[in-house]
């Protein structure tokens, strides 16, 4: 994602200058001309010494000129080589900070995760003006609470298995013989006694192994038993993805042409490519920004990403993130998404 790969060594009067350049043009939206920059920003140069140098820079591939009367803009290397600048030093300001707070005060515990995640979303989406997006953790990768089994009708039961938070994995199964509530309430607390407190990909393995020990094919009971739960067991849920901010998004400058708004809401829309953007952002150290054809589906191409993982010791990872266009401002994006993330760490920790 964040690879600086195809930057070059500047000198410090072309890194100054497109460092401005960048700046400029995220803030106004608009080609940038050596006299905007020589007037707002304090280079130590002359502006015919800008004008030198924003050709330099555009020869190397880090300025493009739109039209030929236009200034400059920063192409998708300037970027990259912008976020490589200011990555390591990213810091929130109070306001946000003290917003990111205030929002998760207002959550104790984790009794409803998804509501946690669903308003995660919206709270980055309004942060940042951008769309943003919450990975929940896979439902196998919880804890697991307890073990249900309920019988529906003849050879027909509910295999239930509830984990933290409130999530639950369920599957109708058919049993080879019918069983009474009573035997299947024994059966579901033979599991709880060795299953709560694993996760279910644990769960998963336990059940596969005892399957393969002598017990299981001479006691019927516990055979029945490792049956029933392997079958909800073995049963993996989509992983959930929170999605918010469409809306303030298309208000960006470059969602104004309608090609490029119909892109949008597209990539918002194609769950998949962005589960597999966030989920190549799962364990890494701090933020990573992966900026336009960066990105590893082509259906991402016009767009950057910034996205940070959460964890504790008791939820696997998952991950937060914001989609935006290629002009976005980076240093407050990256600077909430990782405080963001690492909020929703100790909520989870607690």
């Amino acid at each position: 994602m964040d690879s600086g790969a195809g930057t070059k060594d500047f000198s410090s009067r072309q890194e100054n200058l497109l460092m401005a350049m960048v700046d400029e043009f995220i803030s106004t939206a608009q080609p940038v001309g050596s006299r905007q920059i020589a007037k707002h920003y304090q280079l130590g140069v002359k502006a015919a010494t800008v004008r030198s140098l924003m050709t330099e820079l555009e020869q190397d591939g880090y300025l493009s000129r739109p039209h030929a009367s236009a200034g400059r803009v920063p192409t998708e290397k300037a970027f990259r080589c912008y976020v490589d600048r200011v990555l390591p030093h990213h810091q929130i300001g109070f306001r946000d900070r003290a917003q990111i707070e205030l929002h998760y005060s207002g959550h104790r515990t984790m009794s409803d995760l998804d509501e946690v995640m669903r308003q995660t979303s919206r709270l980055l989406a309004l942060l940042t003006g951008q769309a943003a997006m919450v990975m929940a953790p896979r439902v196998e990768a919880r804890a697991l609470e307890r073990v249900n089994f309920i019988r529906i009708r003849e050879r027909q039961v509910m295999a239930i298995f509830v984990v933290s938070a409130g999530a639950s994995q369920s599957r109708m199964v058919e049993p080879e013989r019918d069983h009474s509530q009573d035997e299947l309430d024994r059966m579901a607390r033979y599991l709880n006694d060795s299953l709560r407190g694993r996760t279910l990909d644990q769960a998963r393995a336990w059940i596969t192994q005892q399957l393969g020990e002598e017990r299981a094919r001479y006691d019927r009971f516990v055979r029945e038993a490792l049956w029933l739960g392997g079958a909800v067991a073995t049963s993996p849920k989509a992983v959930e993805l929170y999605v918010d901010g469409g809306a303030h998004a298309s208000e960006q400058p470059e969602f104004s042409d309608h090609r490029k708004l119909r892109e949008l809401f597209r990539a918002l829309e194609d769950k998949t490519a962005l589960l597999d953007l966030l989920e190549r952002s799962i364990g890494r150290s701090g933020p990573t920004v992966s900026i336009g054809t960066e990105n590893y589906d082509a259906r991402l191409a016009d767009f950057s990403v910034v996205a940070a993982s959460y964890v504790n010791e008791k939820t696997p990872p998952g991950s937060v993130a914001v989609l935006g266009p290629l002009r976005m401002d980076y240093q407050r994006v990256i600077s909430l998404v990782d405080y963001t993330a690492r909020a929703l760490s100790r909520l989870l920790d607690d």
